[in-house]
């Protein structure tokens, strides 16, 4: 998509579709309890349950400790492969760290122990998206929404990637559908001002960045600085 000088490469959904991941978490589908009398539980390497070491990679996973959860998630894959959970978190921590084809992997592999899990699918489409694969990407939201239908958050990101597809009319109708959906989530705003200003509309370009930082205290820096830089930028008419 060709951007004028206001515009980076890539226009800040990206940092805004790594917090949408963090929305949709880690272990979706929980670890049930060991009903009585049945096998033990895998163990791993270290003699940890693969529950054990699936909990401690939530743990991390929360506390921004990224590669300890991925440590912890490899070891609950090694000891119970066909464990969807422990594939969705070694995904989640891979992603935060860069590795995405590695993520990809991890999704996909959870996706094949659990088909249709709308968290997961979501999550890929994030993964999909950073490596630039729009069009899977945008696969993986549409599949993620016909579980989840009313998912403001997925219905965003379809949005995100249809303005980098540069397809403005279905991003525009995605990110009011959102916000439809949930009037309190910032990221739509914050589409909805990249929007308007690709499509020259200042005064909504305006409102729209406006709302995103209102309601969207704790925000990615990145995002929150763009669209300030924004609101400069288009109240000083250039």
């Amino acid at each position: 998509m060709r951007r004028g000088k206001h515009y980076p490469e890539t226009i800040g959904a990206l940092a805004l579709l790594v917090i949408l991941l963090m929305v949709a978490g880690c272990g979706g589908g929980g670890t049930s309890a060991q009903p009585s009398g049945a096998p033990a539980a895998p163990a791993t390497a270290t003699g940890r349950s693969a529950a054990a070491a699936l909990a401690e990679g939530q743990t991390a996973l929360k506390a921004g400790e990224l590669p300890l959860a991925e440590a912890r998630f490899r070891e609950a894959v090694a000891a119970d492969p066909k464990s969807a959970d422990a594939q969705f978190g070694l995904g989640n921590a891979l992603v935060q760290q860069g590795k995405l084809a590695e993520a990809e992997a991890a999704y996909k592999a959870a996706l094949t122990i659990r088909p249709g899990w709308a968290a997961v699918q979501a999550n890929l489409g994030v993964a999909l998206y950073q490596e630039g694969k729009l069009a899977e990407a945008a696969d993986m939201f549409s599949a993620a929404l016909k579980s989840q239908p009313d998912d403001a958050a997925t219905v965003y990101l379809l949005a995100a990637v249809r303005i980098q597809q540069n397809n403005l009319a279905e991003a525009e109708r995605l990110l009011n559908q959102a916000r439809d959906l949930n009037p309190r989530l910032p990221e739509v705003y914050y589409g909805l001002g990249v929007l308007h200003r690709l499509k020259g509309q200042q005064a909504e370009a305006i409102t729209a960045f406006e709302k995103f930082l209102e309601i969207g205290p704790g925000q990615d820096p990145t995002a929150m600085d763009y669209a300030r830089e924004e609101l400069k930028a288009l109240k000083s008419g250039q």
